[in-house]
């Protein structure tokens, strides 16, 4: 970066006394540095696991607090404790001596999208991506929120499935659909007559399935990225991927050859131990029954996407009856699909709402801006 102009600058609606630097995420990553009434956002930084992209990255930062004149007495990072940026904070922090707040990953999404819009104050945020790491220890991805930007708290999240392989999944989508129909059918979902049954590995399912029953290196996951990727691949879009997120996009540009059309939606189901929990073992199963009826697989694909777009409206209601809140904001990755976004907005607004989207991209990109406004939130800077 070689000057202020490569910032993307906010004004904020307040001055803070304390400079401040959010670190962003791991992919697609940001920094945030705060001064006055002024939020500064680098370019894209890329993902830090390239060491060229994480030397950059450390050295951009040092770059603009000496362009900038700031000295950080606070720095905000991801919860996530492997992350890169995480850990470039901590040791900042020790280095400077700084406070250190870690934000969740999901809450941050939405409160870039909140000051984004120019808003404020409690609100349900719908954060759609496919990882992020909880306050719980385990993954999130598709998560309901009451928040503000001080506090948030959890009202809905899709079901946690185990991934076998821990990061194997996201490469392997097979392996999700696999686990999805495992955990609805048990060992008869072998016996299934459908074409992704018939083309499994049996030998390397029965490695899964031990990882699985036993809970060996399986971490659960509520996200909506790997729920995309287990359907491409149960219908034969995309079994192994070769980009982050190539099986979702796929399947999003097979159902936008129909999109419009009236495909209605499959069925999911709600429960509420503690929260609404999103079970989608229905969609699977209608799924199943689809292709079993040889319905084209992008009529799938989009039927599939309009259940998730009602899946938001409906669970939205529901908070809305408990919280009274009509305002919905909108991110994660997931929010980059064209149909996801525009359907659920219209289903949204049918049922009353207002709905605030990112102006700029709804990705990871974003998670450093949400970082710095809880940060500054919590030390009494909002």
């Amino acid at each position: 970066m070689s000057g202020k102009s490569d910032f993307q600058i906010i004004k904020l609606p307040f001055k803070s006394k304390t400079d401040l630097l959010a670190c962003g995420a791991e992919l697609k990553n940001t920094f945030c540095l705060v001064k006055g009434d002024k939020l500064f956002k680098s370019g894209n930084n890329g993902d830090l696991e390239n060491l060229d992209n994480l030397l950059g990255y450390e050295r951009g930062i040092g770059a603009a607090l000496k362009r900038l004149n700031l000295q950080p007495r606070l720095v905000c990072c991801d919860m996530h404790p492997e992350y890169l940026s995480t850990k470039f904070g901590q040791e900042f922090a020790k280095k400077y001596p700084a406070g250190l707040e870690f934000i969740q990953h999901h809450h941050a999404h939405v409160a870039s999208c909140m000051l984004e819009n120019k808003e404020k104050g409690k609100a349900i945020g719908v954060a759609f991506d496919g990882t992020g790491f909880g306050s719980d220890g385990k993954l999130w991805g598709a998560e309901f929120l009451i928040f503000d930007y001080k506090n948030f708290k959890r009202q809905a999240h899709l079901r946690y499935i185990p991934l076998a392989g821990g990061n194997k999944p996201i490469l392997e989508p097979w392996r999700l659909a696999a686990t999805w129909l495992y955990a609805i059918y048990k060992d008869q979902f072998l016996d299934l007559k459908i074409d992704f049954v018939k083309k499994i590995d049996r030998e390397k399912w029965q490695i899964i399935k031990q990882m699985l029953d036993k809970n060996i290196n399986s971490p659960f996951s509520s996200s909506m990225g790997r729920l995309f990727d287990a359907v491409s691949a149960l219908i034969g879009v995309r079994s192994v991927v070769e980009y982050e997120a190539q099986a979702a996009i796929e399947l999003e540009r097979l159902a936008s050859k129909f999109y419009s059309q009236d495909v209605g939606s499959y069925k999911f189901t709600l429960a509420r131990p503690d929260g609404w929990i999103i079970n989608p073992g229905a969609i699977f199963s209608g799924i199943i029954q689809d292709l079993k009826n040889r319905q084209p697989i992008g009529k799938i694909a989009l039927k599939f996407h309009y259940t998730v777009c009602r899946m938001i409206s409906e669970v939205c209601i529901l908070i809305r009856q408990q919280e009274r809140l009509n305002r919905v904001f909108l991110s994660g990755g997931v929010f980059q699909n064209k149909i996801i976004t525009e359907k659920s907005t219209t289903l949204l607004q049918a049922a009353g709402f207002k709905v605030f989207k990112s102006p700029t991209a709804p990705n990871d990109g974003c998670i450093s801006i949400g970082q710095a406004m809880v940060g500054l939130a919590r030390h009494k800077r909002v």
